[in-house]
Parts: C-alpha cells; structure tokens; sequence
C-alpha cells in the first residue's frame, strides 16, 4: 500500500524543522556502480544513487528494495548498510534547505541481463567503475564503501 503524499505546505514545513530520514542505493553490477543525474532539488543536475525518503512503518531495507524498483526499474538483492552521513544542501524544493540523514544500502540486480527504466526524478544513467573527482562528498564515500577507487594519476 502507497502511503498517501503529504500536501505541500505541511512538506516545506517539515523541510524547514526536520532533517528527512533517506536511503540511498549503490547498485553493483560487474564491478562497477550505477549513479544517475537528479532532475530534482536538491543536487538538480549532480550524479547521485538512487534514493529517496523511508516512508514511516517502512523499514530502511524495504526502502532500498522499494527504491531500486521505482527509480531505476530494477528488482535486486537487498545487502548491508555501507555507509551513512548527514547532507545539508541549500537548494531545497520551495527554497529551503534539505538536511538529510542518508543511509546507503549495498544492492545487486537479481537478473544477470537488465533493462534500467528510470523515473521522472532522473534524467539520465551511468555505470561508474572509478571515484570521479567531480562527485559530492558524500558519493565518493559511498563509492569507497562499495570498494571503488579513485582513478590512478
């Protein structure tokens, strides 16, 4: 069952006094992981993991498993938790600052040949086997946590 959405005006209140509780998903595939370019604020236009908020009575788990699905079409094998931290971004939705406490779930797509189908928060895909300079902090620390490396100089 799909929690009802939240209206608006009660959202950007909740942005405006309470960090959000999000899972974050590093789906691994052949060494590499799969990152996507967000539409939405914050981070609108960064590469990122899928992922989103954990929806009260949804254990975190259910959430990587239900976020996989969602974003990127995929069904996976849900594995540990790897990595969590705090983002604080200023370009929130409505203007206001999102602080999120992010925890990133290990996933591995179910079935060896896939069809990545993403949802209208993305808007493009990759698979990324090297940590990129470019990335957000908090990104490169999940990457690392999967056992990616930054590129040799």
């Amino acid at each position: 069952m799909t929690p009802p959405l939240i209206d608006d005006i009660l959202y950007k209140q909740i942005l405006e006094n309470v960090p959000i509780a999000c899972v974050d998903i590093a789906i691994v595939c052949d060494g590499s992981v799969l990152l996507v370019k967000r539409n939405d604020k914050p981070a609108q236009g960064e590469w990122w993991l899928p992922g989103g908020r954990v929806h009260k009575g949804e254990k975190m788990l259910e959430t990587a498993k239900r976020k996989a699905l969602e974003e990127v079409g995929l069904d996976c094998f849900t594995g540990p938790l790897v990595h969590t931290a705090e983002t604080i971004f200023p370009d929130g939705p409505y203007g206001v600052s999102v602080h999120s406490i992010n925890s990133c779930f290990l996933l591995h797509p179910r079935h060896g040949s896939f069809h990545i189908k993403l949802d209208d928060n993305q808007s493009e895909c990759r698979w990324v086997a090297d940590i990129e300079p470019s990335l957000h902090k908090y990104i490169k620390d999940c990457l690392r946590a999967c056992g990616l490396k930054e590129p040799s100089q």
